[in-house]
Order: C-alpha cells, then sequence, then structure tokens
C-alpha cells in the first residue's frame, strides 16, 4: 500500500515506541515477580535482584518496597508512551503540512489570519526554500498554540474535505486529549474531559486517568489506524505525493 513520507516516517516511530513499551513493561514486571518472591527474606531490591551497582542508589530501599516502585514504574511507563504517541502525532501532520505545500503554497499559508514577512525577514532567509520553511512552520505552530487537538487537526485537513470515518477520529481523540491532562492537569481527569469521554472510561473529574497496558495499545492502535486512514485519503486525492 501507498504511504506518504511523513507516515513512514510515523509508522517506524510508532514500531519504536511499541518495542520500548513492551521492553520497559517486561523488564519492571520481571523485578517485581522477582523481587515478590524474596520480600519473606527481607533485605534490599537491589539484593533481591542480585545488583549492586553504584548507580542504582535509589533502589537500596527494603525489598518489600518493591511492589509500590516497581508499579509506579509501570505506570509511568504508560503515561510517558501516550505523550510521546501525540509528539508522533503532531510530527505527522507537521510533516503532511509540509508535503501539502509543495502541491498548493497557498492553501497551507492561508490556514491561519495575519501570516507575513517583511522584507528584511525575506533577505536574512535568503532563499525560496529558507522561506517556504519559514511559513510551514510558523502555520503550524500557530495552530498548535489553539491547544486543540480537534481544532490543529481539523484545520489542517480543512481545505482538502477529506471525509475521515468519526468513529476511527474519535477513538483517537480521546486519547490524545490525555496528553493534555498529564502534562496540566496531574494526569487527572477535568470536568471537559468528564463530559466529552468520562463515560468511555469510566472517569469522573477528578479521578486518575488510566495507565495500563491495555488503554495505551488502545491509544497507539487508534491513531496509527487515523494516521492511516487519512494518509491514503489525501494520497487518493492528490494533496500529497505517495512514497513506494
Amino acid at each position: 500500500m501507498a504511504e506518504s513520507t511523513s507516515y513512514q516516517r510515523f509508522r517506524n516511530r510508532i514500531e519504536q515506541l511499541e518495542q520500548h513499551v513492551q521492553a520497559v513493561d517486561l523488564s519492571v514486571s520481571y523485578a517485581l515477580d522477582t523481587t515478590k518472591a524474596k520480600i519473606a527474606a527481607g533485605g534490599t531490591i537491589l539484593g533481591a535482584l542480585g545488583k549492586t551497582h553504584a548507580k542504582y542508589s535509589h533502589l537500596k530501599h527494603p525489598v518489600n518496597h518493591a511492589p509500590r516502585i516497581f508499579n509506579f514504574s509501570k505506570s509511568l511507563n504508560f503515561e510517558h508512551a501516550v505523550i510521546i504517541l501525540y509528539r508522533y502525532f503532531g510530527e505527522y501532520l507537521r510533516g503532511v503540512l509540509e508535503e501539502m505545500y509543495a502541491k498548493d503554497p497557498l492553501a497551507v499559508v492561508g490556514k491561519v489570519q495575519g501570516n507575513s514577512l517583511q522584507f528584511h525577514e525575506l533577505v536574512a532567509l535568503g532563499s525560496y526554500q529558507a522561506i517556504a520553511q519559514k511559513m510551514i512552520d510558523t502555520t503550524f505552530r500557530r495552530l498548535e498554540d489553539e491547544r486543540s487537538t480537534t481544532k490543529l487537526f481539523d484545520k489542517i485537513l480543512g481545505h482538502t474535505k477529506i471525509v475521515v470515518t468519526q468513529v476511527t477520529k474519535d477513538a483517537a481523540l480521546k486519547h490524545l486529549e490525555m496528553r493534555h491532562l498529564f502534562i496540566h492537569n496531574n494526569g487527572k481527569c477535568d470536568a471537559l474531559f468528564e463530559k466529552n469521554y468520562g463515560a468511555h472510561f469510566g472517569l469522573k473529574d477528578g479521578n486518575d486517568l488510566p495507565t495500563n497496558y491495555k488503554t495505551t495499545s488502545a491509544a497507539i492502535n487508534s491513531v496509527v489506524a487515523l494516521l492511516k486512514e487519512v494518509d491514503q485519503l489525501l494520497i487518493t486525492g492528490s494533496f500529497i505525493p505517495a512514497r513506494g
């Protein structure tokens, strides 16, 4: 199946992310199981794991602290995965914006009001390639500044008039919106998230967001499904070129 350069990059990043998530989860689960079996014997976490290296100074706690420490690590692994997933989602949209610019520059730079460059900026940039890069970067940053995943997504694709399956879009966006809460609300559901997605996740305002393998896997799969569909629609509509 033909893919854009942006989607190929995204797909490779997702494969690496999934490998990382699984590697960390497996390693922490192994450490948790190993230390649980040795709690009765006492000693330290490091001792239970047969390690003495000085760089692990924060693991010299009594071995009965291992479940608390390692379960926190498992949770943090999944939280970071969702944050990184959003970054890769943004990178894809930024890449697609650049690919669309190559086809129709005015459609891209017209997505936000007030996009302009002064004469001294044009001279300083020095080449059409540098000027184009500046316009793309500025446009994307201004769209990002709205701090709404839905608005960012819709405005980047707005002029294309492509129709994304609503179920696919909603599935991805409800996971991507978690990133904002992890960063700006201590990983807790707020009133808006409860209103939009609380029923799906079984969350009320103030509840902790789920940080487990099932939710993280669903987040990754839903975003992959969304961008795969978007990529095919953009290629079919000749808004971006296909690669291979």
